[in-house]
Formats: C-alpha cells, sequence, structure tokens
C-alpha cells in the first residue's frame, strides 16, 4: 500500500514549490516530443506569477485560460493561482457566444491563450473583447494583432521583474478560491462552480491514497484539463505525489494510444467513450496499453468492464463525484473485488460523509434504501454570482443536495442508481437540456423543442430533440443549426418532429419527459430517425 503523502501546502503557488523541491528534475509533464521538469514546471509558473501584476492583477481577479492539454495549461494557471488569482479555465469546445457568456458572467480581467486551436482563433476573439473593453489585458500564445503581450514577452518580463512572488504568494490562503469551473446543469445557463486551494490539494491527496498513485507513476489524462477531472482531480493528484501527466492537446484514439504506449503510462485518466474509441481503433492492441495498472475505471458497469477487462487496467477503480466535490467524493481501492469494482462507486474518501435521505422529507434512509445522495465535507462553497443555485444546493446544515439517488450497500460502498436533476450525460459530459431547447428555439421556423436523453451504449446517454418546426426544416437542419452557434457537444444526436399540441403533458401542465422519453426510444428502434 502506498504511503499517503505529507502535504504542508495549502494552496497550489506553495504546492508546485513543495512539490519540484522534492522531485526536482524528475519528469513532471510528457507533451509530444517535450518533458517538462518539475524544476522547470517549477520556473514557469514562476515566471508567469511575476508577469501578471505588471497587467494589473490582483489578489482575487479572474484570469481565463485557454489551451489545449499542454504545458502551457499549467504554467498559465498555476501561475495565476500564485499570486492569489482566480483561475477561470475555458472550454475549448466552446464558441463565440458561449466564451463571451463565460467571460462577462465571471468578469474576467484577463486572458491567457493560445492564438488557434481546433480551427478557432482565439486570438482574433480576445482582440475584439480588448477593443471592446470587455478584458483589460490579453496574453496570447503566437502573433496577434491587438494582443496585450504575447506569452513569451509574459515569460520574459516575469523572468527580468523583480521577486515579489514571495510576498504575494504568502497572500494567498487556502480558503480563497482557485478554480472557478463552468458546468452544465438543469438551468439553461452554466453554474460556475468555486474551488478552493485547500480543498483542491486535500482532495488530491486522499484520491491518490486511495488510488495507490505514486511519484514513480506516468499519468494520461484524455480528459480536457478544464473539466473537473482534469482540474479538479488528475492534477492535484499529480502535485500532490509528484507523479508526471502525460498529455497531448486533444484525444483521439489513434493520439492516446501512441502516447500510452511511448511515455509507459501507468494510471489512466479517459472517459468511457474514450475507452470504446481506442477498443474499437483499427490498429489497438493489448501490449500498447500493456503498461497501465491503475486509474479511473469509468461511470456505470459498461464502461467500467471496458476498462477493467476489455482495456486490461485490473487495478483501475469506480467513483462517484461531481464538479462540486472536487471531482471525485468516493473512489475504489485497486485490490477490490472485482464485482464491487463493476457494480458499485466506491467507499467515501477520507472528509467526505454521504447520506441517503428521502427524497421529500429528508429522513434518513437504512442502508440498502435508494433516496437522494447529500454530501457533507470537500464541496463547493456556491456557485459565482448564483445565489439561487447555490441556496438550492448548499443547504443550511452544511449538507450539499447532489440531486442524484443512490443507495449505501452492506460493505458501505455507494450505488449510483439515477439523477433527479434534468441532466443529460453524454460520453462523460453534463448537457443542459434547457439550454439546448433555447439554442433551437433561436431558429426563425422553430415553433417548440424538447429534449431528452436516451440509454446509448457508445455515449451512455444520446440527446434526442423533438422539435415542430410546421414542417419546414429537416433534421440535418436542426443540427446545423445549433452546430454554428455552440460547442459540438450540445448539437442533438438525433431529431424527431413533434406536434407542439400531441407533446403529452401532467396534470400541472409541465411535459411528461419520461414519456418523450419512451417515444424517441421507440422510434429510434424502429429507425425513423436522424
Amino acid at each position: 500500500m502506498a504511503p499517503e503523502p505529507t502535504i504542508a501546502a495549502r494552496t497550489l503557488g506553495a504546492l508546485v514549490e513543495e512539490t519540484a523541491a522534492a522531485r526536482g528534475n524528475g519528469p513532471a509533464v510528457y507533451f509530444e516530443d517535450r518533458t517538462v521538469t518539475w524544476s522547470e514546471l517549477r520556473e514557469r509558473t514562476a515566471a508567469v506569477a511575476r508577469g501578471l501584476p505588471a497587467l494589473g492583477v490582483e489578489r482575487g481577479d479572474r484570469v481565463a485560460v485557454l489551451f489545449g492539454n499542454r504545458p502551457e495549461w499549467l504554467f498559465a494557471a498555476l501561475g495565476a493561482a500564485s499570486v492569489g488569482a482566480v483561475v477561470v479555465p475555458l472550454n475549448t469546445w466552446y464558441r463565440e457566444r458561449e466564451l463571451r457568456w463565460t467571460i462577462a458572467h465571471c468578469g474576467v480581467s484577463v486572458a491567457i491563450s493560445a492564438d488557434r486551436f481546433l480551427g478557432e482563433r482565439y486570438g482574433e476573439l480576445f482582440a475584439r473583447l480588448l477593443e471592446e473593453g470587455e478584458l483589460r489585458a490579453a496574453v496570447i500564445d503566437g502573433a496577434t494583432p491587438g494582443a496585450t503581450i504575447g506569452w513569451d514577452e509574459l515569460l520574459a518580463c516575469g523572468g527580468r521583474g523583480g521577486d515579489v512572488l514571495a510576498a504575494r504568494r504568502a497572500e494567498v490562503d487556502g480558503e480563497d478560491t482557485a478554480f472557478i469551473l463552468y458546468t452544465s446543469g438543469s438551468s439553461a445557463e452554466p453554474k460556475g462552480v468555486r474551488l478552493l486551494h485547500a480543498g483542491l490539494i486535500e482532495n488530491g491527496v486522499a484520491i491518490a491514497a486511495r488510488r495507490r498513485i505514486v511519484p514513480e507513476d506516468r499519468i494520461w489524462l484524455g480528459s480536457p484539463l478544464f473539466y473537473g477531472l482534469g482540474a479538479a482531480n488528475a492534477l492535484p493528484v499529480a502535485l500532490t505525489t509528484g507523479a508526471a501527466l502525460v498529455l497531448h492537446d486533444s484525444f483521439s484514439a489513434e493520439r492516446a494510444l501512441e502516447a500510452i504506449e511511448r511515455r509507459r503510462a501507468t494510471v489512466y485518466y479517459g472517459t468511457g467513450n474514450m475507452t470504446r474509441a481506442m477498443l474499437d481503433h483499427p490498429s489497438f492492441s493489448r501490449t500498447q496499453v500493456a503498461s497501465l495498472e491503475r486509474g479511473l475505471a469509468g461511470l456505470g458497469p459498461d464502461y467500467r468492464r471496458l476498462t477493467i477487462l476489455e482495456l486490461g487496467v485490473e487495478g483501475a477503480t469506480p467513483a462517484y463525484g461531481l464538479t462540486e466535490s472536487y471531482g471525485h467524493a468516493t473512489g475504489g481501492r485497486p485490490e477490490d473485488p472485482l464485482a464491487a469494482k463493476l457494480e458499485t462507486d466506491g467507499e467515501p474518501l477520507p472528509g467526505v460523509e454521504i447520506e441517503i435521505v428521502d427524497p421529500e422529507t429528508r429522513r434518513l434512509l437504512p442502508r440498502g434504501d435508494v433516496g437522494l445522495i447529500l454530501l457533507s465535507g470537500r464541496i463547493t462553497p456556491g456557485y459565482h454570482r448564483n445565489p439561487e443555485g447555490t441556496a438550492l444546493a448548499n443547504l443550511p446544515d452544511g449538507r450539499f443536495d447532489t440531486g442524484d439517488l443512490g443507495l449505501i450497500d452492506a460493505a458501505g460502498r455507494l450505488v449510483f442508481r439515477s439523477r433527479l436533476k434534468d441532466v443529460i450525460k453524454s460520453g462523460g459530459i453534463n448537457v443542459s437540456p434547457l439550454e439546448v431547447e433555447q439554442l433551437i428555439l433561436e431558429h426563425p421556423d422553430v415553433r417548440s423543442a424538447y429534449v431528452v436523453g436516451v440509454g446509448d451504449h457508445v455515449r451512455g446517454e444520446a440527446m434526442v430533440a423533438f422539435v415542430d418546426s410546421r414542417g419546414a426544416l429537416e433534421p440535418a437542419d436542426v443540427q446545423a443549426f445549433v452546430k454554428r452557434r455552440a460547442a459540438s457537444f450540445k448539437v442533438p444526436h438525433h431529431v424527431l418532429p413533434c406536434d407542439e399540441e400531441e407533446v403529452p403533458r401532467l396534470a400541472g401542465g409541465k411535459v411528461a419527459r419520461r414519456e418523450l422519453v419512451e417515444r424517441a426510444e421507440r422510434e429510434l428502434k424502429h429507425g425513423g430517425v436522424a
């Protein structure tokens, strides 16, 4: 059993210093042909931290970071956090309207970004935002006219400037907000989840101990760093243990298999759809992934079976959690029986308490009974600029209402059953059906739109849109319309025509979504879909 690391640091900046002092020239990041040592990670992070005050960044200011999964994301995010700025990781799948909304909602003052990524011209967008007064400064990695400063200039500025970093770092407290991660919920607008420095570190230590992760490990991360699985899980695990991250800009099965094999990755951090994509790749062989020993098994028995049995990561373990619970609230152990790994979500992590209560009365239920999952311990202090959402989720007694249903079995392991919240989870990504409905309704020919999720063996859930367009639109027209305006994961997988007058409704007038799901399942089964 790996000993639990003893971490003195209470902030991310101090943690980088502490781990780099212990690991020195050991590998911190493998990215394509590059190897970044812990000493280099510390130096680049410090350069960013020294350079940002020259742009007016103060403690509590929001700094947006927009890169793929590459070392620059780490330098920028950890550098900003080191001087007390709140890091806002931007979603690289977002289009302009979504990025603008997030930047405005969070009150971002400075953005640090790649010039281009996945075909998007982010440098040009940030130059426009500067002109419009929506940003104070923009640091762009690439030659973009209108940017305040280039990435290399920021690093050089930080290297030349007076060393005020120690003083600025000393002002940062473990209870300060480190990240605001935006996640879709049951409302149309994403919620900005506040995560604290100390909570990130404590959960990183707990997850690493439960998964038996040690400094010699190499953690392959397929999930984007801007998601909870990256920023609130894999990154704190690496920072607290000194293990190396194996990164590539964006996921593809071919790129993943090459990186895992080349870098001899030992820990797997991918979602179920990524596992399936690798298994389905024409070049896949078990020898390519033979180095993988432990990691995340995935959500649900089907994905766990793929990871543990077909991919062959025998020590992979299940988990349950939300961004609001710092990524994971439970976890299994590599030595657990196979049945426990496939059928449960593991035991609560140290410092986390789980209660199962009646959804209506909040009465505590006995083991084995299905009820509402409430969490205590490491949970978000609230949502940014969303007091209503915070009041609904963060209960007055300190517990967090997950909106999920589950049970605690006889061995003390959680078994997740379903969600009370109206959220679709497709390919490991939470999608708000209300947000997709509103996107579809922007089309002038659409009369009404209702979006539901149905079971899908590849994605977990597929998104189905019922659209009344008076016959003016083909399904492909609706999909293309959404794709031009939003991230691709918000595009419905299937579009079915409907008549508003025939939409099933409950006695109170609300849409009977359960009946819509059943209708979608019937029509998908009979092939009348697009």
